[in-house]
Order: C-alpha cells, then sequence, then structure tokens
C-alpha cells in the first residue's frame, strides 16, 4: 500500500474559515439526476459513527438535494453487512455500503461492489493514495487510529506507551478486546515493537501480547472497553481513538484516548457502490459528496476521524487529537491491507490460542 503523500504539517495546517465550512457543508445541487422523490440505503456502523455522520454528511445532502432521502441502516460491524451485501447479491436494497478497508477488499474480490473512477467521482482525484486502494473498487471516507483508552480518575498523566498495558500495578485493570480490527492492527505495530516485520511472521507481537495477558480483565468486545472504563471496571485498555475522543467530549474527566509514542496503525474506513444497485447515479453523487473537503472537515470535527481528502485541512487542534503530537504521527504505521485481508482469520485464531488460552 502506498504511504501517503503528505506531511503531517499538511494535516495540521489551519484552515482559514474552518467554523464557516463546518457549519455550512451543504454541496451544490448535483443536477438533474437528483431530480423528483428517491430514496437512497446506506449502511454502516451504529453508535456514535451513525450519528456523526447523519449530522454532517447525510443530512447535508438531503438539503443540497430537494426531493432525496437518505435511510441510514446500523450494523454492529463490517462482518454483518458483508453477510447483507451476499444475501441481497442479486437484488440489493443497500446502495451504499460503510466498511472497514479489510472487508471492502474482500467485497471486492467477491464481486458484490461496483468500481469508482474519477469521472464517477471527481473528488477521488484528491484522495491520498491510500485512499484508492487497488485492491478494491470502494474508496476510504476516513480514518480512525488504534489508541490506549484510560481512566482520567486513575492517571495523573496519560500513559505514553503500549508497554503501559504491562504495568505491574494494573493486574486485572487491562481490557484488550483483540479477538478482531483491534488485534489485527495491533500485531504489526508490537511485531515492530519487537524489531520484527509482521509480513515476515507476528511472533514479536504476540510475545508482548503474552506478556500484558496477566493484566488482562476481559478479552471481550462487549461490554465495550468504553464502558467498562467510564464504569472504573478497568483503568486502561486497547480501543479507537476517535470514539475515546467523543466519549471524552461527552464526558469530561472520565475517559480519555492517546496514542502512543511508538505511533499506531490507521483502521480506514469505506464507502462502496454496492454492485447492481438500481440506484447507482445517486450514489455515486452521494460518495462524492462525502468525499468534498467540506463533508471531510465536518465529519472530522465532529467524530474525530481522519479526513482522506488532502484538500481537507484541519486546525492544529483537531489534528493533534486524531494523530497525535507531530512526533507521534511520523511513526504511524501504513500497513498493506491487502496482505492482513488475507491474513486476518489466521492472526485471530493465534491471539485465541496462543495469548487467550495460552
Amino acid at each position: 500500500m502506498t504511504e501517503p503523500g503528505v506531511s503531517f504539517l499538511g494535516r495540521r495546517a489551519t484552515l482559514l474559515g474552518f467554523g464557516a465550512c463546518v457549519g455550512s457543508v451543504a454541496l451544490p445541487h448535483v443536477g438533474a439526476r437528483a431530480a423528483g422523490w428517491r430514496t437512497l440505503t446506506v449502511a454502516g456502523f451504529h453508535g456514535p459513527f451513525e450519528t456523526a455522520f447523519r449530522a454532517t454528511i447525510i443530512e447535508p445532502f438531503e438539503r443540497a438535494n430537494p426531493g432525496v432521502t437518505v435511510v441510514y441502516r446500523p450494523v454492529l460491524n463490517s462482518a454483518q453487512l458483508l453477510a447483507m451485501l451476499r444475501l441481497e447479491r442479486d437484488a440489493p436494497e443497500i446502495d451504499v455500503a460503510i466498511t472497514d478497508i479489510s472487508i471492502a477488499i474482500l467485497a471486492t474480490t467477491e464481486g458484490l461492489t461496483a468500481p469508482l473512477t474519477d469521472a464517477d467521482i471527481p473528488n477521488r482525484s484528491a484522495l491520498y493514495d491510500w485512499a484508492r486502494d487497488p485492491g478494491m473498487n470502494g474508496l476510504a471516507f476516513s480514518r480512525d487510529n488504534l489508541a490506549l483508552i484510560y481512566d482520567r480518575r486513575v492517571f495523573d498523566a496519560p500513559p505514553t506507551s503500549w508497554m503501559d498495558l504491562g504495568r505491574p500495578s494494573l493486574v486485572d485493570q487491562v481490557s484488550m478486546p483483540v479477538q478482531d480490527t483491534r488485534g489485527v492492527a495491533l500485531l504489526p505495530v508490537l511485531t515492530r515493537m519487537g524489531d520484527g516485520d509482521y509480513r515476515k511472521g507476528i511472533e514479536p507481537g504476540l510475545a508482548l501480547m503474552r506478556r500484558f495477558a496477566p493484566n488482562v480483565a476481559s478479552w471481550n468486545a462487549q461490554p465495550d472497553i468504553y464502558t467498562l472504563t467510564l464504569a472504573q471496571t478497568v483503568a486502561l485498555g486497547v480501543g479507537w481513538n476517535g470514539r475515546g475522543q467523543m466519549i471524552d467530549r461527552e464526558n469530561p474527566g472520565t475517559i480519555g484516548a492517546t496514542i502512543p509514542k511508538e505511533g499506531s496503525v490507521a483502521q480506514i474506513n469505506t464507502l462502496n457502490l454496492t454492485a447492481h444497485t438500481a440506484s447507482g447515479d445517486l450514489g455515486r453523487d452521494f460518495i462524492n459528496h462525502a468525499l468534498s473537503p467540506p463533508a471531510q472537515q465536518a465529519f472530522a470535527a465532529r467524530a474525530y476521524y481522519g479526513p482522506t481528502n488532502h484538500d481537507a485541512a484541519l486546525p492544529e487542534t483537531l489534528a493533534e487529537a486524531i494523530f497525535g503530537s507531530s512526533e507521534v504521527a511520523e511513526r504511524e504505521m501504513h500497513i498493506d491491507w491487502t496482505f492482513i485481508s488475507a491474513h486476518y482469520s489466521a492472526w485471530i485464531r493465534r491471539i485465541q490460542r496462543e495469548v487467550i488460552s495460552g
């Protein structure tokens, strides 16, 4: 996967008039194709992601296109959405699917999504190279970062290292829900910390996970780490930065999210047009809208997810909340998600067998 051709300074550039852009993200009318009463069905993640997506992407699109209604179908995760796309293969009810990149690659190989070209999506040409991964038909919409989620009531200062998961003082105080994408994303980082290369083997990463295991109170995805931390059941764990930052904003002084000094991995969310949809033109217009700089800036400000359009500049404080400090951001890993997708299930089985059961 090609790494982003942009410096952190570019990401952090303050956008003149940013507040005005966030307050008015509606785009010009998409033209005759949007005339009349039409419905577009978008399926994607539930919870805070859905709330932010409705407010910053769907509602402005509907305002800009009178007569168009966007129906959002929330799902628990990308795996569930993939199963729905398979069931609807020949007569899809979903027009646009929001999935993580590993599922987008799999959906492409199974012929469940349609290609998107520069002619289809004018904003495609403004995306970073990694947002147009050749292994998938879809396009990257946003990027979250794996982060340490911590209890501000326990820590005097934010934890700074993935190694903090093994602090002797945190026995039975750590949550590591690593039997999904969090574990698959964390392994390359831990493997690099052990002087390894995840493409050649993940043994160094598994060894570090086993080192943290005595501290782990929960390996499960539910109750989620944010709930456990807010309830003071655990004090530290592995989660996603965007949701951690949103909860931190809503519950001041309770929960925090931080990118460790060793760097992190970007978890990429994608927009995919389903194959055989009867609303292809409207779906392409919607995807183009969601990838525009104003929409990307608005979603980043609401959800703390990084933009994929290189023209979507962010204020410095927001960029640091999403990517960490400039020094930390420089150590971010841009992993080969096609490789990861091919090894996803095998890695999960090894985590279960060699870390959790071992």
